[in-house]
């Protein structure tokens, strides 16, 4: 079955992402080198607190609660996380949290965005694009850090050119290419998913009442 053009519009945001993690893993130094691949691995860890952020965001737009009462509670919950990238933003001396936070969110809701329902079909695909997307993230997590996975440009020189702090330490820090694979990894199963509608069935088609003749 051939993707429809709502699909492929859907798969595009996470399907660039994967793009890029991929290129800054082959080809770091045409993407922006060290300080971009440090972007694209603190991207990743934005990304845990966009999808944890994004289901508390999308029950509650879709809960029973009035409009006014949905609209302050989604105030108070971004007033809540635009202090953390804010944090962020100041912590490097940047704007970029800010922009990545800002792409992450439209990656979660692109989906729902490029597929307009309503009722209980929304609240079914939230609820399985946050589920996949969680364990994706928590399978592309353990599976970068067990396997051998190649290094590509990411040499032992670019990595000083990192300049991370002596007191960061951990697989990651030490081996920065399995950040890039992750993200790779992660937003290509999600691109990979919203390509095939989470391979969900269609929606059931109203039925229409039938006119009773007079």
């Amino acid at each position: 079955m051939r993707p429809s053009v709502n699909s492929l519009f859907a798969a595009l945001p996470d399907a660039l992402s994967a793009t890029i993690f991929m290129w800054a893993w082959i080809d770091p130094a045409t993407i922006g080198g060290p300080a971009r691949v440090k972007n694209l691995m603190l991207t990743m860890l934005f990304e845990f607190i966009v999808m944890h952020s994004s289901a508390m965001i999308g029950s509650m737009l879709l809960s029973d609660m009035t409009r006014t009462k949905k609209l302050q509670a989604l105030i108070g919950l971004s007033a809540l996380y635009l202090v953390f990238v804010l944090a962020f933003a100041a912590a490097f001396s940047s704007t970029w949290p800010i922009w990545v936070f800002a792409w992450l969110f439209l990656c979660r809701f692109w989906y729902l965005i490029a597929n307009p329902t309503t009722g209980e079909d929304a609240a079914r695909r939230m609820q399985l694009s946050w589920a996949i997307s969680a364990i994706t993230y928590i399978a592309g997590c353990f599976a970068t850090v067990l396997l051998p996975l190649p290094r590509f440009a990411i040499t032992p020189e670019f990595i000083t050119a990192m300049h991370f702090p002596e007191n960061m330490t951990g697989d990651w820090v030490d081996h920065p290419w399995r950040v890039l694979a992750f993200g790779a990894f992660y937003f290509s199963v999600l691109a990979l998913g919203k390509l095939n509608d989470f391979w969900l069935p269609a929606p059931a088609a109203t039925a229409q009442p039938q006119k009773v003749a007079p």
